[in-house]
């Protein structure tokens, strides 16, 4: 899977998380939207949901793949911070790094 596939599919991601949110709490559909965090879109709940949307995608086309495995959640820089760090993170973990 390229990065630029990996980006569309987290920004779809974004868009289905959308559906259910009051427009007040749309999360912005651009890769330099902030996830988790001070400036964050995403609360710890919000943020486990989208993991799990981008999961069962990736389940889609026969990937299987944790995204919030204990290295991750423990990370200094947090991989969930903003979308472009979530699409580095996915795309290191399916190039096994």
């Amino acid at each position: 899977m390229t990065h630029n596939e990996i980006q569309s599919l987290v920004l779809a991601a974004i868009e289905l998380t959308n559906q259910s949110r009051e427009d007040a709490e749309q999360v912005p559909v651009s890769i330099d939207t902030p996830l988790f965090g001070k400036q964050g879109y995403l609360d710890s709940m919000g943020l486990v949901a989208l993991l799990i949307d981008i999961e069962d995608m990736l389940q889609d086309q026969d990937i299987n793949v944790s995204l919030s495995d204990e290295r991750a959640m423990s990370a200094a820089n947090s991989p969930f911070k903003n979308v472009s760090s979530l699409v580095e993170h996915i795309d290191h973990l399916l190039k096994g790094e």
